[in-house]
């Protein structure tokens, strides 16, 4: 029997619909990894030296992928594979030998730097016997082999929620240093992303026993009188600080405190005793500004220390952090 040239293109057009439907795949759910922080503490990074996005594809090894920005590193894992993507990533094409392409799938937003997000693929279900042969989809909706229906889900958008930083634990020296003097302590810290930390500064000097004031001319307050000076000048200072710390771009953190200062300075008369001299003596508040780099477990510091912002001091800091 012959068949008609319309019934022919029918019946070839119905078995090539059958045929495709049933050898493709989808996207069932695309979201944010909220409490995965791989790409964070052990980034991968593009060319631009920025930390990629990682993006963790629930499928088979046969997949291949390619995006606009490129794939800066493809890892197969156990049950899944880890693409690197650039920072601003928007789409991916996912191609299969077997089940086809699925061409420019849009995540619904941008890719973040250093974020986890999981991509889990529906592969086709294999034929088992051709009365139990489950239809993919029915209008969003996978019928299985019990005969129930579940819906699809094509993406799940999750509310975005950076990954919390791992504590770290600091220890610095810090050497403070002016045109007049210097000063030495050490700093002691920890944070997240923001954390606190608390300083102790002197230069470890002791504050001899005055029996008056002066002026930075030698003139003694109370009497106007100029004594005789030896020449020597005793200082003493301490500081005390506590502060917070911030996390500015990647190992770069911004520090600043507030606390309390003292530094005396004395003359010596040629009758062995000491004048305070009150135009180089001050204390009072005391704060601080500075920025720390942190590399590998190497943590560096420079900033700034005044007191009342009569007496200021350069200072450099170097340690640990764990």
């Amino acid at each position: 029997m012959k068949l008609s040239k319309p019934l022919f293109t029918f019946i070839l057009f119905v078995l090539t619909t059958i045929s495709v439907h049933g050898q493709g795949f989808s996207v069932s759910a695309f979201k944010v990894l909220t409490n995965d922080i791989t790409a964070y503490i052990t980034p991968v990074r593009d060319l631009n030296n920025e930390a990629c996005a990682l993006v963790k594809v629930v499928g088979s090894h046969d997949f291949a992928f390619s995006t606009p920005l490129g794939i800066v590193e493809r890892r197969n894992e156990i049950g899944e594979i880890w693409l690197y993507l650039p920072k601003g990533s928007i789409q991916i094409t996912i191609k299969h030998p077997k089940w086809g392409v699925l061409r420019d799938y849009i995540f619904g937003q941008a890719l973040e730097s250093r974020m986890t997000y999981e991509l889990v693929l529906a592969e086709p279900i294999e034929y088992k016997h051709p009365a139990t042969i489950p239809l993919k989809k029915i209008h969003g909706h996978i019928l299985m082999n019990d005969n129930t229906i579940h819906p699809v889900k094509e993406w799940e958008f999750v509310p975005f929620k950076r990954p919390k930083e791992p504590i770290h634990y600091l220890l610095l020296s810090n050497i403070g240093f002016s045109s007049e003097s210097w000063s030495a302590g050490i700093r002691c810290g920890m944070m997240r992303r923001h954390g606190g930390y608390l300083l102790y500064q002197s230069n470890f000097n002791t504050s001899p026993q005055t029996i008056g004031t002066c002026n930075r001319n030698g003139e003694i307050t109370e009497s106007s009188a100029t004594p005789y000076y030896t020449g020597k000048t005793t200082k003493s200072e301490y500081m005390i600080i506590a502060g917070g710390m911030h996390i500015l771009w990647h190992s770069l953190s911004l520090y600043e405190g507030l606390g309390y200062g003292k530094r005396m300075v004395a003359w010596e008369s040629i009758n062995d005793t000491y004048y305070k001299n009150a135009d180089y003596s001050v204390k009072g508040i005391a704060v601080e500004i500075g920025l720390m780099w942190r590399f590998n477990k190497l943590v560096v510091s420079a900033g700034a220390i005044t007191i009342s912002g009569k007496h200021w001091e350069g200072t450099v800091g170097m340690g640990i952090h764990l």
